[in-house]
């Protein structure tokens, strides 16, 4: 008669090590739970032993739930016999993932949201709802993208070996090529260029938004703020300065974001070509639309146009002098040294 194997816990309750091996070989296939289980039981037990000498003040009990300890996680150990997997995107893959995953975002993002919501303005919605429209796409790819590229790079893993997982997807295999370079200028530069690039950027928008979509109802009727004959040359050539500055602020962080006399100089002038056009239209009290303000006189008491002007002469000149002042003390820093 052949005799039956038995579950240990049918003739007693069931120990530590019963159950840490139970945990450790139940998702192990039938041609190797058993001598898994065997090697386990015997590990288990020759260093319950060992832990007893080295001491003395340790029961059974003490000991061997300090040797388990010491095996640690039973799923893991598992997985280390199975060779599975226990993360999403593993080490091999990961820095080519974040890089992927970052160039992705930074570009299809901004300027996915930038034509939606450039749609939306030339379709005349509200600013409200460009806004929130402009929001929820941005949202909206920045979770799909992050999905499907994060599921690419799970799928090539658990699907190829490691030497070959980069080359299936794309990725050239790192060398010291692929280093990025040192900052080109002091600490916080690349900072302040992106800050003054963006705030450029959202004058240009805001100024042709004001005419295209204008965000002032009066009497249910959309007002531009400027007047509108100035976009026959006035305003396309504020633009144009606005993106001379921009210019500017990306040369001279590529130059290495060093205040010099010629940066100095050409600061001053690209902040003189804004201003002389803004100051002239204000002085001359040309800047604000002719039914804006007679709108603005009819529905607000006081309102005065002539202060409107004069607040934006003052504005301009304030910082544009303040921004050339600023140049010229960062290049006569530089020259000190």
């Amino acid at each position: 008669m052949t005799e039956q194997t038995t579950s240990p816990r049918k003739h007693r309750a069931a120990t530590l090590t019963d159950r840490y091996v139970h945990a450790a070989t139940r998702r192990l296939g039938d041609d190797q739970r058993d001598d898994v289980a065997l090697e386990l039981r015997a590990g288990i037990a020759d260093r319950v032993e060992a832990l007893r000498e080295e001491r003395p003040d340790l029961d059974a009990t003490e000991a061997e739930r300090a040797a388990l300890v010491e095996l640690g996680d039973p799923d893991a150990l598992s997985a280390s016999y199975t060779g599975a997997l226990q993360h999403l995107i593993g080490p091999e893959l990961f820095p080519a993932w974040s890089r992927v995953l970052r160039a992705v975002l930074v570009t299809v993002v901004p300027l996915v949201t930038a034509v939606v919501m450039a749609i939306d303005a030339f379709g005349g919605e509200p600013l409200l709802s460009i806004a929130g429209h402009g929001a929820w796409m941005a949202l909206t790819l920045v979770v799909h993208i992050g999905f499907w590229v994060t599921l690419s790079f799970a799928i090539v893993e658990r699907s190829a070996s490691p030497e070959v997982t980069t080359e299936a997807m794309g990725v050239a295999p790192w060398t010291p090529d692929s280093l990025p370079q040192l900052p080109r200028g002091p600490r916080g530069a690349i900072g302040e260029t992106i800050t003054n690039v963006v705030w450029l950027a959202i004058l240009a928008l805001l100024l042709i938004w004001q005419q295209v979509a204008p965000m002032v109802r009066i009497d249910g009727e959309q007002l531009p703020v400027i007047d509108p004959d100035l976009w026959s040359f006035w305003m396309p050539l504020v633009l144009l300065t606005l993106v001379a500055e921009a210019a500017f602020e990306i040369v001279k962080y590529l130059a290495g974001a060093t205040w010099t006399v010629g940066f100095a100089a050409l600061n001053t002038l690209t902040g003189l070509l804004f201003a002389a056009p803004v100051v002239w239209l204000a002085s001359e009290e040309r800047l604000l639309n002719p039914a804006f303000v007679e709108a603005m006189r009819d529905h607000v008491g006081g309102f005065d146009a002539g202060t409107v002007h004069t607040v934006t002469l003052v504005v301009a000149l304030g910082i544009w002098l303040w921004d050339t002042v600023d140049g010229w003390t960062k290049a006569s820093r530089t020259l000190r040294g």
